[in-house]
């Protein structure tokens, strides 16, 4: 794979993404509206979605290896559900490769962890978007009720950390919501900033291309922030080549203009660097006139 420098604008990319809800709010469904999907199928539930797809039926983690060559091809690839293919499909087959690995929990799930990350890179490596869909687990908190997607901790831990969206899909007001946004009681990412959004009818036009749009939508954004940053540095760039040319005391306040026009994650360090370098190149800060002064200049004040 040829290296990306860093002034490139970086291509969109495979993203991963993890829908999870309460019972009866269609994530299946609204999964399968994703684009030339193929559905791997964990829980047998494939068959109460109201739109069908291509389907592994799978039942065990042999199943879903075997039919691996067969999934190049599809655009987007659905895990319905994560914790059975993580904790049951996977957790079997470790056992089964190392029957020792049933007494250490903690090894088990490395294997499990570097396991489910090859999968998943090799899918993400043909170019498919992966969408891994959970059940909701709700913890009670005193009177607060919290929803998390349901699979053990360090499972849901590794599938948190490698998924660009989260979403959780629930019924407000009568209407099936979705909501990316992290709040008190939901875990969420939304790296899209997409607003909370009511999910249209499943028999509508909109719906059948809803998920597909949302993945566009991520793909984009995450294009965009690297297109962000790739100016950002630029721009940092520049002031450093501006910053070491300094030769006047005119220079030196440009760089005053230069420094306050960069992303502010930049601009602060670089104000330390500023004085460093001017105050080496014999120009101090005047604060009572906010700006630079040749050194032999302020002494004579």
């Amino acid at each position: 794979m040829p290296i990306l420098k860093k002034n490139e604008v970086r291509p969109l990319r495979p993203v991963i993404m993890v829908i999870y809800g309460t019972p009866g709010t269609g994530k299946t469904s609204l999964a399968n509206t994703s684009e030339n999907p193929l559905l791997i199928d964990c829980d047998r539930g494939f068959d109460r979605a109201a739109n069908q797809v291509d389907t592994l039926t799978a039942q065990t983690w042999e199943d879903v290896m075997n039919e691996e060559p067969s999934m190049k091809g599809y655009k987007t690839i659905i895990v319905d559900t994560a914790k059975s293919m993580l904790d049951d499909f996977l957790s079997v087959y470790g056992v089964k490769q190392d029957y020792k690995l049933a007494k250490n929990k903690l090894k088990l799930f490395g294997y499990i962890a570097d396991e489910f990350k090859s999968f998943v890179n090799r899918r993400r490596s043909d170019l498919a978007d992966i969408i891994f869909v959970c059940h909701d687990k709700e913890t009670q908190e005193g009177d607060i009720i919290r929803h998390s997607p349901d699979c053990t901790g360090q499972s849901k831990d590794l599938l948190l950390r490698i998924a660009d969206q989260v979403g959780f899909i629930t019924m407000v007001n009568g209407k099936r919501t979705i909501c990316f946004d992290p709040t008190d009681t939901t875990i969420g990412k939304n790296v899209a900033h997409i607003p909370v959004t009511t999910l249209p009818d499943c028999n509508s036009s909109d719906f059948s291309h809803f998920m597909a749009d949302i993945i566009g939508n991520v793909k984009r954004s995450i294009q965009s922030k690297t297109e962000e940053q790739r100016k950002a540095m630029e721009a940092l760039e520049q002031a450093n080549i501006a910053l070491e040319a300094v030769a006047t005391v005119e220079d030196a306040n440009r760089m005053i203009e230069i420094k306050q026009s960069l992303d502010k994650v930049f601009e602060k360090p670089f104000k330390a660097k500023m004085v460093k370098v001017l105050d080496e190149k014999g120009f101090v800060f005047d604060k009572s006139t906010n700006q630079f002064v040749e050194k032999d200049e302020k002494k004579a004040c």
